[in-house]
């Protein structure tokens, strides 16, 4: 019932960052879309290109890191490890994740904080549509 539980997680790990790249339509597409919908400034553009461009080189490294982990992880899979084994695959993948969620947020933080607070409630009122989540969200 472990290993099931294991290929299931391995299945959605491979198609979070698919299907989040799918919904997202690329960081220049998103930005543009705020800085149209949220009436940034060039000055909040080009601070916020900066952000998001940091955050994506670091994504970059961070989906390496990801994609090896989870290679090894269907490795362990494919060559019926132990348990213990696969708990520390899975949770190394996991840890790739994490990260990934951090730069994530923190990259938003960063972006949030550049705008006013009339940009604040109309960022808000996004929600999960255009806002939050970081440089590829944009």
């Amino acid at each position: 019932m472990k290993r099931r539980s294991v290929i299931a997680a391995l299945a959605l790990l491979t198609a979070l960052p698919m299907l989040s790249q799918h919904s997202r339509g690329g960081p220049g597409n998103r930005l543009d879309y705020l800085a149209g919908y949220l009436s940034l400034t060039d000055s909040q553009k080009a601070q916020a290109k900066t952000i998001f461009d940091a955050a994506a080189a670091a994504s970059e490294t961070a989906r390496g890191q990801f994609t090896a982990a989870q290679e090894a992880l269907t490795a362990g899979v494919k060559a019926n490890g132990t348990d213990a084994e696969l708990d520390r695959l899975a949770a190394a993948a996991g840890l790739v994740q994490g990260q990934m969620a951090a730069i994530n947020a923190k990259a938003s933080a960063k972006f949030y904080a550049l705008l006013t607070a009339e940009q604040k409630t109309k960022y808000d009122a996004l929600g999960n549509r255009g806002g939050g989540g970081g440089p590829g969200r944009r």
